[in-house]
């Protein structure tokens, strides 16, 4: 996941090791930012929640843009607004798009298969990482994951609190339908 804070972007050290292993269309600058400066530190992963740190600072405006422009990479600031209910959704859908796109694409003959290889291998692992990241934030907003955020950065703890706040209407609530007028 992604998170710009001012003029820097900050992403997850799964993020960047997805990342460093697709060098087709990255900037070279951005190997530069990865591998330079102290933050390869973030590598270093001891426990399973490491790679949901926000570990990597990325400044250069190249970088910073191009990174925005990835929207294969999940912005957490845009799908942390979302209700749990449309993230779940929204994670369902994109999913089974993937395996039926997948499905769709085996199913082609072998001149197909073999001229669209490279471009739909892309399309499908992107979506595949979106999906993956979509998983990942469900679980941070249902308390299951912890992610490690910059220091300063407020609104973590408003998406986690907004869905574990929002108490669920009762059974007869929800039998007579009262839980709709609040």
């Amino acid at each position: 996941m992604k998170l710009k804070i001012g003029e820097i972007v900050y992403l997850q050290t799964y993020e960047v090791t997805n990342i460093s292993h697709r060098p087709d269309g990255t900037p070279y600058s951005m190997f530069d930012e990865i591998f330079s400066g102290g933050s390869s530190d973030g590598f270093i992963m001891n426990g399973p929640e490491d790679g949901f740190r926000f570990a990597f600072a990325f400044k250069n405006p190249e970088n910073v843009a191009w990174l925005m422009e990835q929207s294969w990479i999940v912005d957490f600031d845009v799908f942390s607004k979302m209700e749990l209910d449309e993230l779940e959704q929204l994670y369902e859908r994109l999913r089974t798009a993937r395996r039926t796109g997948i499905e769709e694409f085996n199913a082609k003959d072998d001149a197909y298969r073999k001229e669209h290889h490279r471009e739909k291998l892309d399309f499908y692992d992107k979506l595949g990482h979106k999906v993956a990241s979509l998983s990942a934030l469900i679980g941070y907003r249902k308390g299951e994951i912890k992610f490690v955020f910059p220091n300063g950065y407020q609104n973590a703890a408003n998406a986690v609190n907004a869905s574990k706040n929002k108490k669920k209407p009762g059974f007869f609530a929800r039998l007579f339908g009262r839980h709709r007028a609040q």
